[in-house]
């Protein structure tokens, strides 16, 4: 007995020593592992799950549909993240995620007329340390009374900027998203508050479906902008969208 007393006060040490080992957490996470979006036939809805770099270096990932399950006929899905769109046809991107960044993965639904549930499981991959996975399932309805925010059917459509705001001190660019429900030549320009064009992000002609734009605070001849309110117009050949963002130091 007295043998396994003298011992006590090192077995206690070793234990508490082996419990508050710090186990290392994983390089990224996911603000949720699903998501449902509602919306209209013919036309597109946008999930969305928030993916945050945990280091304070760049992430390598992958971003890949692993299971498309059963989406109604004539329904596509798109992978929009690492701030672009990929056409419908690309199941799996590769990409840089920034030092303690964040970005929104949207899988993006687009309908058609038949009416539905459809579901599509992604994963998400450090590609430094592949062991490091992320299966997510996004969902969308259409052809319901249940509606979201998503775009009338046959509509085009222009997103709000993320982030709003956005700086030159932080990852100094922010992003524009916007739909066409068909081909169409498209510009996409940036104005001050006088109506004075600041930059041109987009002029050409563009596929159906969903596409992004990046604008880094900087005018037509690279010089950076002062901050303030901007306005940007996204023009169709079938009617014209605008909306504010704001822009800081």
């Amino acid at each position: 007995m007295k043998k396994l007393l003298l011992h006590t006060p090192f077995l206690i040490a070793a234990l508490l020593l082996w419990t508050t080992v710090p186990v290392a957490s994983q390089s990224f996470s996911v603000a949720a592992t699903s998501a449902e979006g509602n919306g209209d036939l013919n036309g597109y809805i946008p999930v969305k799950i928030m993916v945050t770099n945990n280091t304070s270096s760049t992430l390598n990932l992958r971003v890949a549909i692993t299971e498309r399950g059963q989406l109604p006929a004539g329904w596509q899905t798109q992978i929009c993240f690492f701030l672009n769109c990929y056409p419908p046809e690309r199941q799996e991107v590769d990409g840089e995620l920034e030092a303690n960044g964040s970005e929104e993965l949207d899988i993006t639904f687009m309908t058609d007329e038949n009416p539905g549930k459809g579901c599509v499981e992604v994963t998400v991959t450090n590609l430094d340390n592949t062991s490091e996975k992320q299966v997510l399932t996004f969902c969308a309805t259409a052809g319901t009374t249940s509606r979201s925010s998503a775009p009338a059917a046959g509509s085009i459509s222009l997103e709000q900027n993320y982030p709003n705001p956005f700086s030159a001190g932080n990852s100094g660019t922010t992003k524009i998203s916007y739909f066409l429900p068909s081909a169409s030549p498209v510009t996409l320009k940036v104005y001050n508050l006088l109506g004075r064009e600041v930059r041109t992000l987009v002029s050409e002609m563009r596929s159906a479906g969903k596409s992004t734009a990046i604008w880094d605070g900087h005018d037509n001849a690279g010089r950076s902008v002062p901050p303030g309110v901007y306005l940007y117009k996204l023009t169709t050949n079938r009617q014209t969208i605008s909306r504010r963002m704001l822009y800081t130091r």
